[in-house]
């Protein structure tokens, strides 16, 4: 699977879905890391430490898009997130 200049292997079961935006950036549906869950937002610090932005949460197929640094990052929904190829990679090891 071919994503804005980099590939997702095969064996990435967290990566839901992506929409390529251009050749740099995409939107991915990914499953929350388990070292994330029960974290805030501001806690895991996202933005800073991978330049990724996370644009909501999907639980039951509902996307909560309201999202700020008190948010919790739940175990049974995923996360929307928006970012340079490079970066998701590193962040979500695909």
């Amino acid at each position: 699977m071919r994503l804005t200049g980099f590939v997702i292997r095969y064996g990435s079961d967290h990566v839901l879905d992506y929409i390529e935006l251009d050749h740099d950036h995409a939107i991915l549906e990914v499953s929350v890391p388990s070292a994330w869950i029960g974290k805030t937002v501001g806690d895991i610090n996202i933005r800073k430490k991978y330049s990724i932005n996370i644009l909501g949460i999907k639980r039951n197929g509902i996307a909560d898009v309201n999202i700020d640094s008190d948010t919790v990052l739940p175990g049974d929904g995923t996360l929307l997130v928006l970012g340079e190829g490079k970066a998701l990679s590193r962040c979500f090891h695909i």
